[in-house]
């Protein structure tokens, strides 16, 4: 006969681990929702320092975040310390810090002297004091939460960021649809309104006793009325470019500028074919914006818009001679022209890159995938 061995069952240990489980549990329960509700960094941390020692994990311990990017980390809150209000008093942390700075760069956890260095998404870190019997995949638990917190927060500091400059923007669109729509109404009235009324007015006189050297002056006027008309309709919108295509948009719009300005302007457009309607109207108003800015504030002899596609992009740039600028020293009222610029590429996925610096002339480059 068989005799049966039974294992020897240690409920005392099994409960204490029981226990400790159910405990890092709550703990990460109630550190969930401390943090759910803020939308800052330092107090993610706070709150998640707070949670880990009022549970009892921990004797005390501080949080560190590195405020500026590549700066240094700085004390952001300190827990349950005696020393609170002199913090040089307590002589473990004086070159917390330091070791701090170390433990981040290693990007591990580090136990360092009694204290425990918790790295958190390379830009932040706690130092606790004690915990020898928490788990490493506590630990963790813990840091995934309170990394996943932080990267919420920068997602609704880049919301709000992109907000205001949206805001921004769209202030900005409307004073400059205004001022667009005074010009047009000055043009209007100004030229269109004055050449008719004297055209109305010689009329009235020829009615009744024509004169040859009067009609003829009168219809020099109609001329010259008739051109400004036309230049007014292709302003807001080119003919050409639904008819023909960017590249006789571009070549019109260029012949225009240099016209009305005395701008050089070459143009090289190298395409395989006509492109969508949308995208054409995208580019043309890139290249109207970009040779615009350049006679309003360049200061350039020449400039050159040269378009191609590569690997299923289209490439626009737009380069100029000019004095070139300073981009992150511009106001937001001097911004509008890029901004609009940098929309409409969005739109359609596209994107607007600057290179400039002052004297040193400006090169625009805008890309669009081909649907």
């Amino acid at each position: 006969m068989v005799r049966r061995v039974h294992p020897v069952i240690d409920t005392g240990a099994d409960l204490a681990e029981a226990e400790r489980r159910t405990h890092e549990l709550d703990t990460l329960h109630r550190l969930a929702e401390d943090v759910a509700d803020t939308l800052d960094a330092r107090d993610v941390l706070a709150r998640s320092l707070t949670v880990l020692l009022e549970m009892g994990w921990f004797a005390c311990g501080e949080a560190m975040l590195r405020t500026v990017p590549g700066g240094p980390l700085e004390t952001v809150t300190v827990g349950l310390c005696p020393f609170y209000d002199s913090v040089a008093a307590c002589l473990q942390r004086p070159d917390l810090l330091a070791r701090g700075e170390a433990a981040l760069a290693g990007g591990v956890v580090v136990r360092d002297t009694g204290w425990l260095m918790v790295p958190v998404d390379g830009e932040a870190l706690l130092a606790l004091s004690g915990g020898d019997g928490v788990s490493s995949g506590f630990l963790g638990a813990v840091n995934d939460l309170i990394r996943s917190s932080i990267h919420h927060t920068h997602l609704h500091e880049r919301l709000a960021e992109k907000e205001q400059q949206r805001s921004r923007l769209l202030q900005a669109f409307l004073t400059a649809q205004e001022e667009e729509r005074g010009r047009i109404s000055r043009d209007l009235h100004d030229q269109i309104g004055q050449a008719l009324t004297a055209l109305l007015l010689g009329l009235d006189q020829n009615i009744d006793h024509p004169d040859t050297s009067s009609l003829r002056r009168l219809k020099e006027l109609t001329s010259v009325t008739l051109t400004d008309v036309r230049r007014i309709a292709l302003d807001l919108r080119p003919s050409v470019l639904d008819e023909l295509g960017l590249e006789a948009g571009i070549r019109r719009y260029a012949r225009d500028v240099h016209e009305r300005y005395g701008l050089d302007v070459s143009v090289l457009v190298n395409l395989p074919g006509r492109l969508e309607h949308q995208e054409e109207i995208v580019l043309y108003r890139v290249v109207q914006e970009g040779l615009t800015n350049v006679v309003r504030h360049a200061s350039a002899r020449g400039a050159s818009v040269v378009v191609t596609s590569h690997n299923g992009y289209v490439q626009c740039v737009i380069e100029d001679d000019g004095v070139g600028f300073d981009e992150a020293g511009l106001l937001p009222g001097e911004q509008v022209g890029l901004m609009g610029m940098r929309e409409r590429l969005e739109v359609l996925s596209g994107s607007l890159r600057i290179e400039t610096a002052p004297g040193e002339g400006t090169a625009l480059y805008a890309r669009v995938p081909v649907r």
